[in-house]
């Protein structure tokens, strides 16, 4: 493909959308594309790297006594902007990740200026958000009179097409991580504190040993993840084996529920919080497997995450994770959304060390093979390439 100019529109966030928009104007970068991330602040997987070919244009805030009540208007704020970067560098394409509110911020910048896009659909703004009275028609209509759209996954599609009422073709494109990044690396050790706030003490933080089951869970502590939940799940884990040890990476709404029921069910020294942090390779190294019991999910990045540094998965069928776990080839994957079962297939996973053994370097393979960065950048590059062929 030739090399095209390419405006991105994302949340900058911790978040998943954002976090896959990032990596991929990264790689394009990287194959000598122009980049130009337009968006509210610099996005947070570009605070610590620079890539030649990667640019950020912030989105201009306005304050206004009128906006007090409902907020300034962003989505004009950012079309203004996208019309801007259209005009100074002549952008290619714009490519909107999570169709709130990026798809009509697009939508409208092509209506003036002309400049086509492609939209990702990543999640909640497809089975969620999206099916809102608030935002549902005009999410749809920007979605169905995209240049392209894809979706992360299968799961996504569908949704799309029965419950957001898209008539159009969607291209599935997963997720993908950098398993050069994301790889098995060994002898990492933690150190963390108590679970609960009142005994946390620096001079006292634990380190974790190799002969401790160590779990590990990461996500924005949002509902539909079931953190709290995780914790009851926990109790039944701990027990069976006493030393288990949960920590659980990441930050959000719930926080306060899960340090309460921590305390409540007696598991200050099996459950450790670390908040949000940017090591995560070497956190998933230091543990024995990934939890994700969520209700409803995209293509989770950290299940990706996980798998590429080879560590074994205990996860739900939500969404589109049974479309990168395949229950029993490459993790363990309940059949329902009950805390017993989930607690029996990760007590089923801790007694059994050659099973544990076997889907860790299964899943390494499995995202080596299916979900790498160079596999799947080429599909995006042949979906611009046909929409600025046009």
């Amino acid at each position: 493909m030739y090399h095209v100019r390419i405006g991105v529109n994302l949340y900058p966030s911790v978040g998943g959308s954002g976090y896959v928009a990032t990596r991929l104007g990264q790689e394009l970068a990287h194959k000598g594309h122009i980049i130009h991330f337009i968006t509210y602040q610099r996005p947070f997987s570009l605070m610590w790297e620079q890539t030649r070919g990667v640019h950020v244009d912030l989105v201009d805030r306005f304050d206004h006594p009128l906006f007090t009540s409902v907020g300034s208007p962003y989505t004009m704020a950012l079309t203004s902007k996208i019309i801007k970067v259209t005009k100074d560098v002549h952008l290619d394409l714009v490519h909107s990740h999570y169709a709130i509110p990026h798809a009509m911020a697009a939508y409208m910048a092509r209506e003036i200026v002309g400049v086509p896009y492609v939209v990702t659909l990543h999640g909640s703004d497809v089975h969620t958000l999206g099916q809102d009275p608030a935002y549902q028609p005009v999410v749809q209509h920007t979605v169905e009179h995209a240049d392209a759209v894809t979706a992360v996954s299968e799961f996504l599609k569908k949704k799309a097409h029965e419950e957001l009422g898209i008539e159009r073709e969607i291209h599935v494109i997963p997720n993908f991580i950098d398993t050069s990044k994301f790889t098995p690396i060994g002898g990492v050790r933690l150190y963390v504190e108590s679970g609960c706030v009142g005994l946390r003490k620096e001079a006292e933080a634990i380190e974790l040993h190799p002969e401790e089951k160590i779990l590990l869970h990461a996500s924005n502590f949002r509902e539909v993840k079931r953190v709290v939940e995780l914790i009851e799940i926990m109790r039944i884990v701990v027990d069976h084996f006493p030393k288990a040890r949960l920590i659980i990476a990441g930050d959000g709404p719930t926080r306060i529920e899960v340090e309460r029921k921590i305390e409540a069910l007696d598991l200050c020294n099996n459950i450790h919080l670390l908040g949000i942090k940017s090591n995560m390779q070497e956190i998933m190294c230091s543990a024995d497997m990934l939890l994700l019991n969520s209700t409803l999910e995209g293509m989770p990045l950290v299940l990706l995450e996980a798998m590429s540094c080879g560590l074994p998965v205990v996860t739900t069928p939500a969404g589109g994770i049974p479309e990168l776990v395949r229950p029993g080839k490459d993790g363990m994957v309940t059949k329902g959304f009950e805390q017993e079962e989930f607690a029996q297939a990760i007590i089923e996973l801790i007694e059994d060390e050659a099973k544990l053994k076997r889907f860790g370097q299964a899943g390494r393979k499995r995202v080596e093979e299916s979900f790498s960065a160079e596999r799947i950048v080429k599909m995006y590059e042949k979906v611009f390439e046909d929409v600025v062929s046009k």
